[in-house]
């Protein structure tokens, strides 16, 4: 009887110990080494996306080799120092949220890269601090930089590259920024992975800047990369008829207008003319895993208080008017 309870009591203890690690993060709380790992481990959400980031990492390792699971394991690094960078700054209640959406933008990563040949997807960092007279700013920007060897990504490197410069410098101030004035400016960027297809990627690129002024301003602009060309693909490369534009200005301005009831926008953005002249800038198509995510930034269909707005559409409404060779798995 005694052995018994002792069994009993050994089994309910490592029971107990093995929820407590499950409700934990993915590391030892008890040798937590900094301010963002105590942060996640007296979060519980926080410790339950760094679980499943961790797990979707180690899934992927295990199934990749040679410089492709080498690429990963410097990713991963690089991610976390990232994280511990940009985060760590912050006031608490900031740094939940920036942790929070650093650990969706990587679980999503980890998914689109396993969801296909591995896509060889570095990020790259444009990080400053300074002064100019009364005006501090802080430049955090990471963007992606293409290293696969299955085309040539040189021109589409160059464009992220260029891309993110400009947003650094637009968020730098200058002799003219009112400088007399005590100012805190700060810019912003990060990206997502998304993979519509095993040939493709979607980049979502998502900026974010405060350079004075009632507030600041973010936006987000996707693009497909062909990963068998290393070109971005715009939505005439994808559909094959002429009807596709008219397609998509009905199911978006039937959505919206839905969506209007509950968070208000722009009634004109409704005209099909408007819709039309939105739907021609590539930046709107965030294709995705099953579905195209159009996603509108403040003010382009609605006012700044009411947020960016997205409409998503299966491709199995799209089908008759894709291309069959289009990049997407549909």
């Amino acid at each position: 009887m005694k052995l018994l309870f002792a069994i009993s009591l050994a089994c309910a203890l490592a029971a107990a110990a093995g929820a407590q690690a499950q409700s934990g993060p993915s590391f030892d709380c008890a040798k937590a080494s900094n301010a963002i790992e105590r942060t996640i481990c007296k979060t519980p959400e926080l410790a339950k996306v760094d679980r499943e980031m961790a797990s979707l990492y180690a899934a992927l390792l295990g199934r990749l080799n040679g410089a492709a699971k080498e690429n990963l394991e410097k990713n991963q690094l690089s991610w976390i120092v990232s994280r511990n960078r940009s985060c760590g700054a912050s006031e608490p209640d900031a740094a939940s949220y920036c942790l929070k959406k650093r650990y969706e933008e990587r679980i999503a990563d980890l998914k689109a890269s396993g969801s296909g040949p591995y896509p060889f997807v570095e990020a790259q960092t444009i990080e400053k601090k300074g002064t100019l007279g009364k005006v501090s700013y802080s430049i955090d920007i990471l963007y992606p930089r293409f290293v696969g060897t299955t085309a040539d990504f040189r021109a589409i490197n160059r464009s992220y590259a260029e891309t993110a410069a400009k947003a650094a410098g637009e968020a730098t101030p200058t002799t003219d920024a009112g400088l007399d004035r005590k100012q805190e400016w700060s810019g912003m960027g990060s990206y997502t992975l998304y993979r519509p297809g095993p040939d493709a990627v979607t980049v979502a690129s998502n900026f974010w800047s405060y350079t004075g002024g009632a507030h600041g301003y973010g936006a987000v602009t996707c693009r497909l990369v062909d990963l068998r060309t290393g070109k971005a693909l715009t939505p005439e490369h994808l559909f094959a008829d002429e009807h596709w534009l008219r397609e998509l200005v009905n199911l978006t301005a039937a959505d919206l207008k839905k969506q209007f009831v509950e968070n208000p926008g722009f009634d004109d953005a409704l005209k099909p003319a408007s819709l039309t002249k939105l739907l021609r800038e590539n930046g709107h198509y965030c294709w995705q895993a099953g579905k195209l995510e159009l996603y509108f930034n403040a003010y382009e269909v609605g006012p700044y208080a009411a947020g960016p707005y997205t409409v998503e559409i299966p491709y199995a409404r799209l089908r008759r008017h894709l291309r069959a060779d289009a990049p997407l798995a549909f």
